[in-house]
C-alpha cells in the first residue's frame, strides 16, 4: 500500500471582529511571498482555490490565502445571526474582507475574487485602495442589476431547488454568452 501523499494547504480557523461581532472563519493558505487572498463566488467557498492553492509555480512565489465567508463552507455565521435575515450587502462584505486581512495580519494583499467576489475586489480597489498591493477581477462587473429578488423570501419556495435550476441556466448550453 502507497503511503498518502500530503499536500502543502494548511486550513485554520480564525476569530476576527467583524463590525462588533466576533466571526468564526475558516481559511487555507500555502506558499510564501507577498499575499494573494483569494475571495470565491456566491454560495460556494474557498475549494474552489484548491487547485490554485496547490501549484507550485504560484507557492513559490506567493502566500495564497483562501476563506470562507460567514454562512459558507466551514466558516461559521456572525455572533448573532438568527436575529436578523441574512443580506450580503456589498458594504459589509468590504467590512468582512477587511476583517480578515486585518485578523490574519495580511498586510497590504493583491486580493483576487470571482464573480460576486470581482464585484467586491472593484470596491475595495475603489475605497481602500491604500490597503492592498492590488486586486485582481474575475468576472467583475460594478453593478449588477437583479441579485436581490423578493419572491425568493418566500417561506414556499425552496431556495437549494431554485438555485440549482438558475445553475443550469446559466451553464446550459443554450445560455447566451
Amino acid at each position: 500500500m502507497a503511503a498518502a501523499e500530503l499536500e502543502q494547504v494548511v486550513g485554520r480557523y480564525a476569530s476576527v471582529d467583524v463590525a462588533g461581532e466576533r466571526a468564526r472563519i475558516y481559511f487555507e493558505e500555502a506558499g510564501s511571498g507577498p499575499v494573494l487572498l483569494c475571495l470565491h463566488t456566491a454560495g460556494a467557498d474557498s475549494r474552489q482555490y484548491r487547485y490554485l492553492l496547490n501549484d507550485p509555480e504560484i507557492t513559490r512565489s506567493w502566500r495564497v490565502v483562501a476563506f470562507d465567508l460567514p454562512f459558507h463552507g466551514r466558516s461559521q455565521p456572525l455572533g448573532t445571526w438568527w436575529e436578523n435575515p441574512y443580506r450580503l450587502q456589498a458594504a459589509h462584505y468590504e467590512r468582512i474582507v477587511l476583517a480578515v486581512i486585518e485578523g490574519l495580519d495580511l498586510g497590504r494583499p493583491v486580493v483576487m475574487g470571482c464573480s460576486m467576489g470581482g464585484q467586491i475586489v472593484l470596491r475595495l480597489a475603489a475605497h481602500h485602495a491604500g490597503r492592498l498591493a492590488g486586486v485582481i477581477g474575475i468576472e467583475s462587473a460594478a453593478f449588477v442589476t437583479g441579485r436581490v429578488n423578493e419572491y425568493l423570501e418566500n417561506p414556499g419556495i425552496d431556495r437549494c431547488a431554485l438555485a440549482a435550476g438558475y445553475t443550469l441556466g446559466l451553464c446550459a448550453p443554450q445560455s447566451p454568452e
